[in-house]
């Protein structure tokens, strides 16, 4: 009971927060005395801290009670196609602090398993040296996108990486600091908007990351849906043209993959005569960058069609998703919000294609978390644990649990 107690008093200053002990009180249910004690260990653990008095209305002035930034933080890492990005997130979601690890060119073996593992932990040691000081390290949070097993450890496919069954929690055992949680990165994100961006006024939604990869996790009765061996949420081949000639090599079909990730719109943008170099900027980048106008110019016709016929794609693919799920809502992330001023046009093929009556201008979201969603996305798996468990988490005289 105490450790319930304790979770839902950690809870409720993570979403609601800073609040005075009165509030938590009236918000958990819990008796003043409990708070009292409970949130004294919490802070004491470092997961909280007392913020400057608020001013009183009547009697003595009631003291706020809020996640402490300068305290305990945990260390996400996120796996790329072409980078890995590490971070120190704080308890409420706030990146403190992070570092970008490009990988080396395919070719050379650069996106092999055990060379990037090799790359995550060095850059993560130094990383942690640099920028970590005085504050408490909880553990690892680790994503990436494909098929992700995390209680497993395992990364099933990761088609982009050109990974099958890798063992990625083995390959880093005792490398990075534990506990090490590792969790499909669409997943992930939608936990992160569960706790604290577009899923925190509804019960239900779907998010859909369009990027390098593709995949979309469902969110009901606000838990994540995995599925047996945590294979919910492929949606590379749904189908999303009937175009002669778009045939996926795998599936057969103009799928998702095939139209609507970054690597495809790239590579279309590419075959009819644009110039996207690789360096700096994301290939994406340059390809948005080429649409839009500059000064007086009216940007590149070709770079502008390939772009909205891709929010046309995916369009028709939430639609799909929509008619079988009804959800409360769609939040969008990935390279596709880098051009978001096609979202309009994503939009209008979801109202054209849905056939319940579904709200597409409203009901479809971009996602909360700007430059900083990988790395908050990340560190969600480590970070639940610990709203689910603060005293699991800091041990039972309120000292935290040692980083293995």
């Amino acid at each position: 009971m105490r450790r319930g107690n304790a979770s839902a008093v950690l809870r409720a200053v993570v979403t609601e927060g800073p609040l005075p002990r009165a509030d938590i009180a009236r918000s958990t249910g819990l008796s003043a005395p409990s708070v009292t004690k409970l949130t004294a260990l919490l802070v004491q653990a470092g997961l909280l801290r007392e913020h400057a008095p608020a001013e009183a209305t009547q009697g003595r002035p009631r003291v706020p009670v809020g996640v402490d930034p300068s305290g305990a933080v945990a260390l996400g890492v996120h796996i790329g196609l072409l980078r890995t990005t590490l971070g120190l997130v704080c308890l409420d979601g706030t990146v403190l602090a992070q570092r970008v690890l490009d990988h080396e060119a395919p070719g050379d073996g650069g996106l092999a398993p055990r060379r990037i593992a090799d790359q995550a932990a060095d850059g993560a040691r130094e990383f942690l040296a640099d920028r970590l000081g005085g504050r408490r390290l909880l553990g690892t949070g680790i994503s990436l996108g494909g098929w992700v097993d995390g209680e497993r450890g395992v990364v099933v496919e990761h088609g982009a990486l050109g990974w099958r069954d890798v063992r990625l929690v083995d390959l880093l055992d005792g490398r990075l600091p534990g506990p090490v949680r590792l969790e499909q990165s669409v997943r992930a994100a939608a936990s992160a908007e569960l706790w604290f961006g577009a899923g925190r006024e509804v019960d239900d939604f779907v998010h859909i990351f369009f990027g390098n990869v593709l995949g979309a996790a469902l969110v009901v009765d606000r838990a994540v849906h995995r599925g047996p061996g945590a294979a919910a949420g492929g949606i590379e081949h749904l189908p999303a043209t009937d175009e002669p000639g778009a045939r996926c090599p795998r599936c057969g079909t103009g799928c998702l993959s095939l139209l609507a990730s970054d690597t495809a719109v790239v590579a279309a943008a590419r075959a009819r005569g644009l110039r996207l170099p690789d360096a700096g900027r994301l290939p994406v980048e340059h390809l948005v960058a080429a649409a839009r106008p500059e000064g007086s110019g009216i940007g590149d016709p070709r770079a502008q069609d390939v772009l909205r016929r891709r929010a046309r794609h995916a369009g028709r693919a939430v639609a799909t998703v929509v008619d079988l799920l009804n959800p409360s809502r769609v939040v969008l992330a990935g390279g596709i919000l880098a051009a978001d001023e096609y979202l309009d046009d994503l939009r209008a093929e979801v109202t054209l294609r849905a056939h319940r009556g579904w709200d597409a201008a409203t009901r479809v979201v971009p996602a909360t978390f700007g430059t900083g969603a990988l790395l908050v996305a990340s560190a969600m798996p480590l970070l639940e644990a610990v709203y689910e468990d603060p005293i699991g988490t800091v041990g039972p005289g309120g000292r935290a649990v040692a980083a293995s």
